[in-house]
């Protein structure tokens, strides 16, 4: 049983094909960022509770956790295309109805939990069906730029999204946001109609009992690797740590400084960083040692982005080790995207896709859910005078507010370093990209989920 791709005739291919999609995604992305903006700032404002606000980010994180392993065994049935369009259409309509609520008057805000849930599903399918499609258009040396190109896609909404979104919703109001998210919506499903998809004919067996053995198949892949799971541990605990600093910056800011102007002041800094690293990997030369580069950026990212905004205590201070944050993460994400791309058969990438997006897609829920209570209950009042934590690192961090996350951002970035040190003492981490062979597609691919390898 071979691969069989087919690609469309008389479209865009080649890098042609990823620049115009990636520019429909990032159209789509800021529209979504403006949305997520502006719909923030509409439940606190109703509800004036932080707690609903983090709530409904947390549907839509969960939703798309939740709908990963059904997405990826419906990516491999479907073709990329119709999986993309699904995807957005499906967002278009979800904040058409949002549009229509908020147009008469008639929004409530469960309304929009259950929005998130839909978006957050619908979602669940994109990331297995662009990165899949990424592996079949672009040559393999340049899987880690195509991955960069797209991190554009995730940094530069982070910038442009606040500073568009405010003004429009101050002056003309929700019904606007909304309407250009639709329009963003509208434009990446048209995207899709200019590329030509490589088709990768399925040899996968109908019904839902072979779905569902189709949903537990990624779970299987990754696990009968060692190798691969090495790497996917790696994956999921860096983005399990970093997701503690993430979520910690706007209280830790303010914390420090009163100031709402200097947390936005440091998060725009920061998204900037993330555009900078991605722009320099797309030019740089391929390599035969991603892991080791992508190892490299985890501890760089540690020990500057996160270790050191902790021990710092100056906006300068902290906007160069948040742009390094972001700077850092094109390079930890495309590295790692690369390799994957370069050892899973087509005809499974969307089953194994999915399941290390459920597997990576819980770790900012997991940190998102233990860093407030950490903060509030052990780190803060632990960092006072008189405590254990404030009588040992006091003298260097504090004991003022903010000096117990101040210690959480210490201490996660020493963890990622320590991380990075491991993977780089384990070969097979280390070396799994001599150690796998890369898929070839004029290989035999049966029973690819029980074979087991280095």
């Amino acid at each position: 049983m071979n691969v069989s791709v087919r690609p469309e005739t008389r479209l865009l291919t080649g890098v042609s094909a990823l620049v115009v999609l990636a520019a429909g995604q990032l159209l789509s992305a800021v529209g979504t960022r403006m949305t997520n903006f502006a719909l923030a700032v509409y439940v606190y404002n109703e509800t004036g509770s932080a707690t609903q606000l983090t709530t409904m980010s947390m549907c839509a994180l969960l939703a798309t956790a939740v709908f990963s392993p059904l997405a990826g065994a419906l990516v491999d049935r479907w073709r990329r295309r119709t999986t993309i369009m699904v995807s957005d259409a499906g967002s278009l309509v979800v904040t058409a109805a949002l549009l229509a609520l908020f147009a008469t008057g008639q929004i409530q805000v469960w309304e929009l939990f259950v929005a998130n849930v839909l978006t957050g599903a619908l979602m669940a399918f994109q990331l297995p069906a662009y990165i899949s499609t990424v592996s079949m258009i672009v040559d393999r040396r340049n899987y880690p730029r195509a991955s960069a190109i797209f991190s554009i896609t995730r940094s530069a909404p982070a910038v442009i999204a606040p500073g568009v979104a405010a003004p429009v919703l101050s002056s003309i109001g929700m019904k606007a946001i909304l309407a250009i998210d639709g329009l963003s919506y509208a434009v990446a499903v048209a995207t899709v109609f200019l590329v030509a998809f490589p088709v990768v004919e399925p040899k996968l067996r109908k019904g839902f009992q072979e779905l569902l053995r189709e949903m537990a198949f990624g779970f299987r892949y990754i696990w009968n690797r060692p190798a691969m799971r090495g790497l996917e541990t790696v994956q999921f605990l860096t983005i399990l740590l970093s997701g503690f600093g993430a979520v910690l910056i706007t209280p830790f800011i303010l914390d420090r400084t009163g100031s709402v102007d200097e947390v936005g002041l440091v998060s725009s800094i920061g998204a900037v960083g993330g555009i900078v690293g991605a722009v320099l990997l797309s030019v740089m030369k391929p390599t035969s040692r991603k892991a080791v580069r992508m190892l490299a950026a985890t501890m760089v990212f540690g020990l500057v982005g996160r270790a050191l905004f902790g021990f710092a205590d100056s906006v300068a201070v902290w906007s160069f080790a948040w742009l390094t944050t972001w700077f850092c993460l094109p390079f930890i994400n495309s590295y790692g995207h690369s390799i994957w791309q370069e050892k899973v058969d087509p005809q499974v990438q969307g089953r194994v896709f999915a399941t290390r997006q459920l597997v990576e897609g819980i770790g900012i829920p997991i940190a998102v859910g233990l860093a407030g209570p950490l903060a509030d209950t052990v780190f803060e009042p632990q960092m006072r005078p008189g405590h254990l934590l404030g009588d040992v690192f006091g003298g260097v961090l504090g004991t003022t507010p903010g000096s117990g996350v101040a210690l959480m951002y210490v201490l996660t970035g020493a963890l990622l370093a320590v991380l990075a040190v491991v993977g780089l003492a384990l070969r097979s981490v280390r070396d799994i990209e001599s150690a796998v062979p890369d898929f070839v597609a004029e290989q035999e691919p049966a029973k690819v989920a029980e074979k087991t390898e280095v």
